[in-house]
């Protein structure tokens, strides 16, 4: 099988909602490639199923409708094999408002994987219709206009006419092009029922805000907010290049020296006793430090250049240090606005990287208090 291995993270993403993203322009979807679906009830309707909240054994008590879902995920690779398509189920995930799956196109098509996906969704909504009557009667719908509306339209015709769909009118697409990668999307799949039972159990050691205001900074936030507040917060910082005095050493890295590992252990022994460490990982020597906090579990303020959209969510290690409450990630709203830095635009690394710091460092000043400007759920 051969992979399109175009850089399609770069561009991915957008404000809009995970469900209404638009999909890769530069993708052929009649291609080979792997692929995770998320689809998304319309209003988030919980009518799929309800989690188990046993953290031993998590999973999701699937409704009628969540078992015919199921049932037609399934049912699709049948369907499609018999019209002489070569496509495969790698694992699914009912969720109690939306609904995880990932296949495999093993050859191209004569259609792109858009018209597979309207089908299962089509067949889902039948079952809907007849379980939860009436919630969208078939007479009275204008197919062709909601066809070439807008979703704002849409909406004010479904309000109109008293219609209740059962998804979203899109889905998210998640393009597996790296080796390796399908592993983390058939694991991230499988563990969505324990950790929506870990935010439901302990809502407040994990949140999603995409607008807060910290010191003057607006920031997007993902895990444990409570840490801003801690009083004991030590800034990481290590240059790339050994110093002395304000001169670099070209020929020895930082981290490779006896004086980078006293102030490691000197780090790690205060996160041991109470402090939150706080730094954007940037050189050898903070990712090294980040990699600490990770593996031992210490509390850590991670500030990220790259944003924290809706949809976003970190990988699984990092995703449960979020949920112990460990661990805070940063992502500061338009870096570039912070200035440049000696006489280097704004808008480069350069730059970029020491007003991350810049902003660790204000972290650090005292016990902040953050302003919440909006909480935005998370879609597993």
């Amino acid at each position: 099988m051969s992979f399109d291995w175009y850089t399609y993270w770069k561009d991915r993403g957008g404000l809009l909602s995970s469900a209404h993203r638009p999909h890769n322009t530069c993708r052929d979807y009649r291609s080979s490639g792997i692929y995770l679906i998320t689809i998304v009830t319309h209003a988030r309707k919980r009518v799929f199923g309800e989690l188990n909240n046993d953290l031993s054994a998590p999973s999701i008590v699937l409704t009628k409708l969540g078992q015919y879902v199921e049932q037609a995920w399934l049912q699709t690779f049948e369907i499609q094999s018999a019209r002489g398509r070569q496509i495969r189920s790698l694992g699914y995930q009912v969720m109690p408002d939306h609904f995880h799956g990932i296949l495999q196109v093993e050859r191209p098509m004569d259609v792109p994987l858009g018209e597979i996906i309207r089908g299962f969704k089509m067949g889902c909504t039948q079952a809907y219709r007849s379980l939860y009557p009436p919630c969208m009667a078939d007479a009275d719908i204008d197919r062709d206009y909601l066809a070439h509306s807008s979703r704002k339209k849409r909406e004010t015709y479904y309000a109109e006419h008293g219609i209740e769909p059962l998804f979203d009118d899109n889905y998210d697409d998640t393009i597996c092009y790296r080796k390796g990668q399908l592993e983390n999307i058939i694991n991230y799949v499988q563990d969505n029922p324990r950790r929506a039972i870990m935010r439901a159990m302990y809502p407040d050691l994990f949140q999603r805000r995409q607008h807060i205001t910290i010191d003057g900074q607006d920031f997007a936030a993902y895990g444990n907010l409570f840490l801003l507040k801690r009083p004991w917060k030590e800034q990481v910082f290590c240059h790339r290049w050994l110093m002395h005095g304000d001169q670099r050493d070209f020929n020895t890295r930082y981290e490779t020296t006896d004086a980078f590992q006293r102030e490691r252990a000197a780090w790690i022994q205060a996160a041991k006793d109470g402090a939150v460490l706080v730094t954007p990982g940037i050189s050898k020597g903070e990712q090294q430090l980040v990699k600490d906090c990770i593996e031992k579990a210490l509390s850590l303020i991670h500030l990220q250049k790259e944003p924290i959209r809706e949809g976003w969510h970190p990988e699984k290690r990092r995703h449960q240090l979020c949920e112990m409450g460990q661990l805070l990630i940063l992502s500061p709203w338009q870096l570039t606005d912070m200035g440049d830095v000696n006489d280097v635009p704004a808008d480069t690394d350069y730059s970029r990287f020491h007003n991350m710091n810049t902003l660790a460092a204000q972290i650090c000043k005292n016990s902040l208090r953050p302003t919440m400007h909006s909480t935005t759920r998370h879609t597993e």
